[in-house]
């Protein structure tokens, strides 16, 4: 599945079934001639895969798409409040 937030980035989902069923999101960048890699975040579920797209897609479509780029590896699970 891919998702077009805007800004000029590029968010797929995607189950790879060959290694064991882990889900897969990838974050590119639309280039003049295709697309580059910004990110790549791992999911042994699909439901925490689809809440991570939900609020990377939020974030994207805000102005805060350039921490995608220094942030560090993984998902920060945030509690409730």
């Amino acid at each position: 599945m891919e998702i077009d937030p805007g800004n000029g980035y590029i968010i797929t989902l995607q189950q790879i079934k060959e290694i064991g069923s882990p889900w897969l999101v990838r974050v590119h960048r639309k280039r003049i001639f295709g697309k580059k890699l910004i990110s790549s975040d791992w999911f042994l579920s699909e439901e925490q895969a689809r809440r991570f797209v939900k609020d990377l897609e939020a974030d994207l479509r805000g102005d805060t798409a350039m921490n995608l780029r220094t942030r560090r590896p993984g998902w920060t699970f945030r509690r409730p409040s």
